[in-house]
Parts: C-alpha cells; sequence; structure tokens
C-alpha cells in the first residue's frame, strides 16, 4: 500500500524507519511503568486489553480512507546526500500530506498495539508456571492465530483478481484494504475480549505482593541478565533474516498479472501453513530435546534453505520453494517466545521482581538502537541491486535487470543475518530442570511469606511437604541450599507459624 497508493521512496521508508526508532526509544519506559507498576497482581495484564485493542483498530482502519487527492499534495522535501562507501547516490525526498498522515496514524496505532500486543504476551506467560504447559499453550496459540490470517490472506488475492482483473497488480487497490481493514479490525476486538473474558493471570508470588519496580532498577536488573541478551540479540538477528522472505515481489514482479495473483493465492496458503508442523510437533521436540536443541535445528534449517534461495534466483516458482521450507524451519522459532517466561522465572528467583513489562519493553528499547542500523540494511541492500533511495520501489522492480539484481543482495542480506542467528542459541543454558528447580524454590518463598502473613492455604502446605519428600528421594543440591534459607519448613507442614532466617 505504501508503495503502490502512497507512492514512497525507499528513501521514505528509510527516514519514517529511523524516525519511528526514535518514538520507540521514548515509548518503552513510559509501557515499562504502565505495566509492570501494577497494583494488582492477579490483572497485571487484562486491564489494559479493552482500550488498547478499540484504538489500535480505529488507528489502522483509518489509513486506507486517506484521500488520493492527499497523496500528491507534496508538503516538503529534503535531501539525501550520496554515500560513495554504500554505493547510495544523492536524492531527493518528497513527502505529501498524505505519507506524513499515513506515518503518524501507523505510529499512534502502534503505541496502542504494542501495549495490546504486550498484554497478551503478557497473559501467556503467566497462564501457567509450568514450562511444558506453556509450551503446548504457546504451540496452540500458534495454530488458532494463524488459522485468520490463512484465510484473509487466501481471500484477499482472490477477490482482487476477480474484482480487479484488469489491472496489472490486483493486489496495490485500495479498495481492498478499505473493506478488508475494518472487518479484520472487527475481528481483532472480538477476539481481544475473548482473551479478557476468558483467561487467568498466575504468578508465584505471596498474596500481598505489589510490583514496585523503578525504570532504573529494572534495566540494571535485565542489563546483568545474560539470558536478556541472548534471546533479544536472537530476536534483532532474526529481524533482518526475514527480508529474504520476499514472495510478494516474486509474485508480483517475477511472475505478474493473473499469474501472479493466482501464485500469490497459492503462496498466502502455503508459506502461511507452513509454519504450522513445527508448531504441532514443537511441543514434543521441547520434551524430548529441550527448548536449546530444538532452536538450534529451526535456526541451522533456516540457513540451509536461505542458501538454498541463492541458488534459485532465476527461477522464481524455486525462490518459493526455498521459502516454503524456511517457514518449515521457521515454524519452531515461536519456542524463542517461551523461553522468555523461564527467564523471567528466573529473574524473579534472583531478585524478587516479576519483569514481564521491563523485559518487553527493554528488549523493544534495545532493539530499537540497533534499529538505527539494521534498518537501513534493507534500502543500502536494495540500492546495490539499483533501486536508489529516491525512487518508487513500485516502478524499480518492473525492470528485469534491476529486480533481478535486488533479489540478489536482499538475499544476501537475509543470508548473513541467519548465520548470526544461530551464534547466541549456542550460550543458552537454562535447561528444563534447572527452571523446574527456580519454580519450586518460587513456590517455597511464596509459601513462607503467606505463613508469615497468615494466609497459609493448604495448596501451600500440600507443596512444601510435596518438596520436602522429593528433595529427600533425590538429594538435589539446589533445593537443599535453598531449604537451608528457612528454619519453619516443617512447621509449615504442621500447619505452625514460622519466619525467615
Amino acid at each position: 500500500m505504501m508503495i503502490s497508493y502512497f507512492k514512497v521512496s525507499s528513501g521514505f521508508i528509510f527516514v519514517a524507519g529511523m524516525a519511528a526508532s526514535a518514538l520507540g526509544l521514548v515509548r518503552a519506559p513510559i509501557l515499562s511503568m504502565m505495566i509492570d507498576n501494577s497494583k494488582s497482581s492477579r490483572n497485571k495484564f487484562k486491564r489494559f486489553l479493552p482500550s488498547s485493542a478499540i484504538l489500535t483498530v480505529l488507528c489502522f482502519c483509518a489509513v486506507p480512507f486517506i484521500p488520493q487527492s492527499l497523496t500528491e499534495n507534496i508538503l516538503f522535501s529534503f535531501s539525501i546526500p550520496s554515500i560513495p562507501i554504500f554505493a547510495v547516490e544523492a536524492s531527493k525526498i518528497d513527502v505529501s500530506f498524505g505519507a506524513l498522515l499515513m506515518f503518524i496514524l501507523i505510529q499512534v496505532g502502534t503505541f496502542f498495539s504494542t501495549i495490546l500486543n504486550q498484554c497478551l504476551v503478557g497473559i501467556e506467560q503467566t497462564i501457567s508456571p509450568v514450562a511444558q504447559e506453556r509450551a503446548n499453550i504457546g504451540a496452540f496459540k500458534g495454530l488458532v492465530s494463524n488459522i485468520p490470517s490463512s484465510i484473509v490472506n487466501v481471500i484477499l488475492p482472490l477477490g482482487a483478481g476477480l474484482l480487479f482483473a484488469s489491472s496489472d497488480n490486483p493486489m496495490n487497490n485500495i479498495e481492498i484494504y478499505r473493506w478488508s481493514f475494518p472487518i479484520c479490525g472487527l475481528g481483532c476486538i472480538i477476539f481481544v475480549f475473548f482473551a479478557y473474558f476468558g483467561t487467568e493471570e498466575r504468578t508465584i508470588v505471596h498474596k500481598e505482593y505489589v510490583a514496585q519496580v523503578k525504570f532504573l532498577d529494572g534495566t540494571k536488573q535485565l542489563l546483568t541478565n545474560k539470558y536478556f541478551w541472548i534471546i533479544t540479540l536472537y530476536n534483532v538477528f532474526i529481524g533482518v533474516r526475514g527480508n529474504i522472505n520476499m514472495y510478494l515481489w516474486i509474485c508480483n514482479y517475477a511472475i505478474g498479472g493473473q499469474n501472479g495473483s493466482f501464485a500469490l493465492s497459492v503462496c498466502n496458503i502455503l508459506l502461511n501453513n507452513a509454519l504450522v508442523p513445527g508448531m504441532l510437533i514443537g511441543p514434543f521436540l521441547i520434551k524430548k530435546l529441550g527448548k536449546r536443541n530444538v532452536m538450534l535445528i529451526s535456526t541451522i534449517g533456516f540457513m540451509v534453505m536461505s542458501f538454498m534461495q541463492l541458488f534459485t534466483l532465476k527461477q522464481p516458482y524455486l525462490i518459493l520453494v526455498a521459502i516454503f521450507f524456511q517457514n518449515i524451519f521457521n515454524g519452531l522459532s515461536y519456542i524463542s517466545t517461551i523461553m522468555i517466561p523461564d527467564v523471567l522465572d528466573y529473574q524473579q528467583w534472583k531478585t524478587g521482581k516479576r519483569l514481564e513489562g521491563f523485559w518487553q519493553n527493554f528488549s523493544a528499547f534495545v532493539t530499537t538502537i540497533f534499529g538505527f542500523f539494521t534498518s537501513a540494511l534493507m534500502p543500502l541492500f536494495m540500492s546495490f541491486g539499483g533501486v536508489g533511495f529516491g525512487d518508487n520501489i513500485d516502478e524499480a522492480l518492473k525492470d528485469k535487470t534491476i529486480m533481478m539484481d535486488t533479489f540478489q543482495s536482499v538475499t544476501w542480506l537475509g543470508i548473513i543475518f541467519a548465520v548470526l542467528s544461530v551464534i547466541p542459541i549456542f550460550f543458552y543454558d537454562l535447561s528444563e530442570k534447572k527452571h523446574a528447580n527456580y519454580i519450586r524454590a518460587l513456590r517455597i518463598r511464596a509459601a513462607v511469606k503467606n505463613y508469615e502473613n497468615n494466609e497459609l492455604d493448604n495448596n501451600d502446605i500440600f507443596f512444601i511437604k510435596e518438596t520436602l519428600e522429593y528433595v529427600a528421594l533425590s538429594n538435589d543440591d539446589f533445593l537443599k541450599n535453598e531449604l537451608k534459607k528457612y528454619d519453619c519448613l516443617e512447621k509449615i507442614a504442621g500447619e505452625n507459624i514460622c519466619s525467615e532466617n
């Protein structure tokens, strides 16, 4: 829509991306404080869902209704100097009123959608304290959430091809988005309310726990957490790696016309659903191999398929096959998201604080810092292929020579970051056994605190008894050290008041 309706250049996309990154830096601390200083430990995320969903939909649905005339009204222009070392020529960037309005709506919508997505992820991370249950839930969520997009991605190209058959690129007709955006937005709101009324947040904290985390304290804690850096760097690398998936360009430009629209419909079915096998077998593989090993399979497999794409560039249909297999391996990448609650449990054991909001926003903060550099990579590599910063992408890719050179340079960009994405996973050593012990330690701590506050319940008593029996049988050194911190666990098991050493 940006390149066909708003007529923006790659230079505009670059500058807009930099501006969006700067806004992200401001957004991160605000959202961190909002989420992680909730007064309720049982309703930390759900309270934000209704308002953020509605405001997100309103902002994004307004974008395709910006009048065409506003896209032709140039408000101002600015120049980008030549950068010979990067093969970037001096360019003049035009900014229309329509493009500026589109950018503003997207940024406001992004603020609310960030709250929405972070709260939904927060619910997923706290819906169960059991790692394997979270893996199962994450896989099932991935399968269910893939269904609406799969349906929409099939219907849209077919509808565009039927309604706008005379057009060279039916998917570029703005009317497709003017009716599909509101429908999808309504579906979004319905499903968000389903999550609002149908889920419960479960964190292992004592009953009087109140979240109070200062921004600098939360930031300092994450800065010293090696797992935070492992997962954050992985996400940065796969964010750039994702540029290799250029099936929309292949269908629209390398194939084109009605064949391209038909290919796009098929791709939207096959490529999106290629993620499904990974989601189906992910929980089983995690149980057998552990999260780290499964993630290595995912990243290395994707890397191999990236090289396959490089050797099939002259055959557009074979490129699509390579992308299909990339998505097969990418279907397991959701496991990185269920690594996060494991790390948060470890962080809570280490510091006593829950940092879901800080994790998401400080991760976004760090990713944004990297984004100042990585956002330039796509237009830079496109310039290697012949698409200048000031060129209209839609027009430039219609030149077959430029198109092929751009396909090659963007594929190399994906390969480089596919290789980089493998590296952090080798350093992740938070095994399933370690995590299970951290959860036991948190439950011991919560039970002791509840007992001190005269709020001990039968679940606390049962767990303490079970843990004492488990340690006696397993002789687990970690748990033995945890038990030594308290002189009252036998009293808890016998329902007597105790205190921490």
